[in-house]
C-alpha cells in the first residue's frame, strides 16, 4: 500500500525552525565525546586507505577485492540511503522488524556513528536548513555566524563534526528513544563497522589467503570507507553549491546528477529539500535514483508498505 501526503505532511519532518536552536546544546563533555567519536570513525578507516596503495605495490590485487569493494559499497550505500536517510530519519515507508533490522545494521557499518545520532542530526538539518541551528550549511556555522564560501565548503563537508554543538534527541530523535530495536543499535553502533571489516578480512582469507584477506580489508573496508564518506558529505558540501534547483526553496539545494549516481539517489538533493518525506529523490523520469527503484520493486513482493509518495499535482515539472 502507498499513499501520498498533503503538502505540509511532505515538508513536516522535524521541529519548526523557530525551535531548531532549542535542541542543541553547545560545548562540555557531549562536544569532546562526539569529536573523539568522530576521529575514531573517519581516521581509522582513513589510515588504512593511506596504507592500501604502499600494501599493493608489494601484494597482488585481484578480483577478490574488487568483488568485497562493489558489494560493500552496495550494502553500505543502501545501508545509509534507504535505511538511515529514507526510513529512520523521515519514514518515508514502513517496514517490517526484520527488514528495519538490516536497515540499521548496514546503515550503522558506514562508520558515520548510530542511527540514533545520524538521525538526530539530520533531522536538525531539515528544521533549520541554512540558518541558525543548521549543523552543516555551508552558509552559516552551527552559531548561526555567516561563513565564506570556501570556508562554507569546507565546514558543510567536513567541518561541521568537530564543531562544538550537539543534537538535542528529545527534540529530534524522541520516538527512535522509545523503540527498543533502535536503541539496541545505538549502544552497539561500534560492533557493526568492526563486524564489516572482519567480514571482509575473512572473505578474503577464506578464497585468497593471507594476502587477499589484507588486501579486501584495506580496499574494501578502509579504502571505500574513505571514499563513502566524502560521497556522503558532498551531499551536505556539493548538493548546496553545485547543481540545478528544479524547486525554489529557502536553502541553497542543489540537484547534482554525478553525486545521484554515485550515493544511488541521493544527490537529488534539492528535490529532497522540497519533499522531505518523499520515499523517491528523482521526481522526473530522467533523474536515476537507484533506491527508489528498490523501494519499488520491495513494496511490489509486499516487503514494505505506506510508501510516501508525492501527488503529481503538487510536482508542478
Amino acid at each position: 500500500m502507498s499513499f501520498a501526503l498533503t503538502s505540509h505532511e511532505l515538508e513536516t519532518v522535524a521541529p519548526p525552525a523557530h525551535a531548531a536552536t532549542q535542541g542543541v546544546s553547545f560545548g562540555g563533555a557531549p562536544a569532546l565525546k562526539k569529536r573523539l567519536e568522530n576521529t575514531v570513525l573517519i581516521f581509522v578507516p582513513l589510515l588504512g586507505a593511506v596504507i592500501t596503495p604502499f600494501w599493493f605495490w608489494r601484494h597482488p590485487f585481484g578480483v577478490l577485492e574488487v568483488i568485497a569493494f562493489l558489494v560493500s559499497y552496495l550494502i553500505v550505500g543502501f545501508g545509509v540511503g534507504i535505511g538511515l536517510h529514507r526510513y529512520f530519519s523521515h519514514r518515508s515507508f514502513r517496514a517490517p522488524p526484520w527488514l528495519s533490522l538490516g536497515l540499521g545494521i548496514a546503515g550503522s557499518m558506514a562508520f558515520q556513528g548510530s542511527v540514533l545520532r545520524w538521525v538526530a542530526d539530520h533531522r536538525r538539518h531539515h528544521a533549520a536548513t541554512d540558518r541558525d541551528g543548521d549543523l552543516h550549511s555551508p552558509v552559516v556555522d552551527c552559531h548561526g555566524r555567516a561563513l565564506s564560501p570556501g570556508w562554507g565548503l569546507f565546514h558543510a563537508h567536513f567541518g561541521w563534526m568537530f564543531d562544538d554543538s550537539v543534537t538535542n534527541y528529545e527534540i529530534y530523535a524522541k520516538d527512535l528513544l522509545a523503540d527498543r530495536q533502535i536503541m539496541f543499535l545505538s549502544r552497539t553502533h561500534w560492533l557493526w563497522p568492526s563486524l564489516l571489516l572482519g567480514s571482509l578480512w575473512s572473505f578474503g582469507f577464506a578464497f585468497g589467503g593471507i594476502e587477499h584477506a589484507w588486501g579486501c580489508l584495506l580496499f574494501a573496508g578502509c579504502l571505500r570507507t574513505s571514499l563513502f564518506h566524502n560521497v556522503i558529505w558532498a551531499v551536505n558540501s556539493v548538493g548546496h553549491a553545485y547543481g540545478h534547483q528544479t524547486y525554489k526553496v529557502k536553502n541553497t539545494s542543489r540537484n547534482n546528477f554525478a553525486l545521484a549516481l554515485l550515493t544511488f539517489g541521493e544527490g537529488w538533493h534539492n528535490n529532497h529539500h522540497r519533499f522531505p518525506r518523499s520515499a523517491f529523490h528523482g521526481l522526473k523520469r530522467e533523474e536515476i535514483d537507484i533506491s527508489g527503484k528498490i523501494i519499488t520493486g520491495l513494496e511490489r513482493i509486499g516487503a514494505i508498505t505506506d510508501v510516501v509518495r508525492v501527488p503529481p499535482s503538487q510536482l508542478g515539472i
